[in-house]
């Protein structure tokens, strides 16, 4: 066999292996600057509705969502697994394309149509289905956390007065402590002990 034919024999495995592998090689670290993200945004709002004195969305969310990105790109970049797999693929598209449609939908109809509440529900709702679609697919973590920001969503329109704090608790299970049990993920897959 030549070297062509090795190589593409190798290729050929390749895409095998790529298909069927079930891992998730998110980095850690983007889960846990948009669960922050997330907890900061609804915890402000909930200081807010309790009386006290915070400055304005437009002064903390542009930058706290732009610090997010940049986590997000730099944490990209610097932990390219040596195989991508389908799993990790679609997990890419689907937090894509969840992000997309509800920042459309946050800039074209938040205080217009949508009131910011409903806008704060539409944002833990749309993560928990990525979060829940990422995670029967392929990380117990991520399924959890969904769940649990699902139970947030449910749970804070029945208790108005802690809508956004139960929102932001939901980001903190949803996100945080998920990327944090993935952070101390050993490569045999197993949790290291805390």
């Amino acid at each position: 066999m030549d070297a062509s034919e090795a190589r593409d024999h190798l290729q050929w495995i390749d895409g095998i292996v790529r298909a069927t592998d079930r891992s998730l090689h998110m980095p850690p670290v983007t889960l846990i600057a948009w669960g922050l993200f997330g907890t900061m945004v609804n915890a402000l709002h909930q200081a807010t509705a309790s009386g006290m004195t915070v400055p304005r969305d437009e002064v903390l969310h542009l930058p706290m969502m732009v610090v997010a990105i940049g986590v997000s790109v730099w944490a990209a970049s610097r932990g390219r697994a040596a195989r991508q797999s389908l799993v990790d693929s679609n997990a890419g598209i689907v937090f894509s394309v969840v992000f997309a449609v509800l920042m459309l939908v946050n800039l074209a109809a938040q205080n217009t149509v949508i009131p910011f509440q409903a806008m704060a529900l539409f944002w833990c709702v749309g993560f928990s289905i990525a979060l829940l679609i990422v995670g029967i697919q392929a990380s117990r973590p991520l399924w959890i956390g969904g769940l649990a920001l699902l139970a947030a969503s449910v749970t804070a329109g029945h208790i108005p007065g802690w809508f956004d704090g139960i929102l932001a608790l939901g980001w903190a299970l949803g996100f945080v402590v998920p990327g944090i049990v993935l952070a101390l993920e050993r490569p045999d897959g197993r949790t290291a002990s805390i």
